[in-house]
């Protein structure tokens, strides 16, 4: 049985969220959704439980396993990681507000926190984001010494468990009429080592890293942005620069934090 787990604070984008996996899982017979609220002193955990127990009710209806937790601790964050380490969580799902400098502030801390954390894969899900289907995922890559690592396992777990159409892209302003033979080289490594997904390799000539992320979601129809949060080389380096976060928070798809 694999575990997902949804944090909730009781807020909307986490409400959001918790249906979005309800959605995302409801056809997998061997996943279990586990609503999870961290609680502080002087919390109403009666009133949390009750939360907790009307949105297990509304999403058991189409869902073959869903449980709720309710735990207390010093630090949210912590609490969270050692519980899906408990659980040996396969996914989490987290929902993120942040289209404004003071919601990215406070809503969206602990989401991108948690994010790069090393416990399991985080999707990150904006807002308003309404589950349709994973058909086509993408991850952005900058090719350069591929390697089999276990991040690339990582993400192969996913990748069968919803068998979307994978679309790597690689954004370099240097690109120039044709690719040269360094990257030639690193794209049929990969290639190789994503051959049961059949890739398809996209090299974009533009500057502006967010806007040719944005471009090409719309063109392709992306449901899933995949990203690695500490740089490993299979993917783009990403969260190390202000116009990741931009991506993130701003993006109309969610975004798939995987580890190692």
């Amino acid at each position: 049985m694999l575990n997902v787990i949804v944090p909730l604070d009781f807020s909307q984008t986490s409400f959001n969220a918790a249906h979005y996996a309800a959605n995302m899982y409801k056809d997998k017979i061997d996943v279990n959704i586990i609503l999870y609220h961290f609680y502080q002193d002087g919390e109403d955990t009666i009133m949390a439980k009750n939360y907790l127990d009307s949105l297990k009710q509304e999403l058991s209806s189409y869902l073959n396993s869903i449980e709720t937790e309710l735990e207390s601790g010093d630090n949210f964050i912590d609490s969270l990681a050692a519980f899906a380490h408990v659980k040996g969580a396969f996914m989490i799902v987290m929902g993120l507000t942040g289209k404004t400098s003071m919601e990215q502030r406070f809503s969206g801390s602990n989401t991108l926190k948690f994010s790069e954390k090393e416990v399991c894969p985080v999707l990150i899900v904006p807002e308003d984001a309404v589950y349709k289907s994973i058909s086509n995922a993408l991850i952005t890559s900058e090719l350069k010494s591929v390697e089999d690592t276990p991040t690339l396992i990582t993400l192969k777990r996913v990748l069968h468990l919803f068998k979307p159409s994978l679309h790597i892209l690689n954004i370099n302003s240097e690109h120039y009429i044709s690719v040269t033979q360094d990257f030639k080289k690193e794209r049929d490594k990969m290639e190789e080592l994503l051959s049961e997904f059949n890739p398809e390799f996209y090299f974009m000539r533009l500057y502006d890293f967010h806007e040719s992320v944005e471009v090409f979601v719309k063109d392709k129809n992306i449901d899933l942005i995949i990203i690695a949060p500490k740089y490993h080389n299979f993917f783009e380096r990403l969260f190390k620069t202000q116009h990741t976060k931009k991506l993130i928070y701003h993006s109309n798809v969610p975004v798939l934090a995987v580890h190692e």
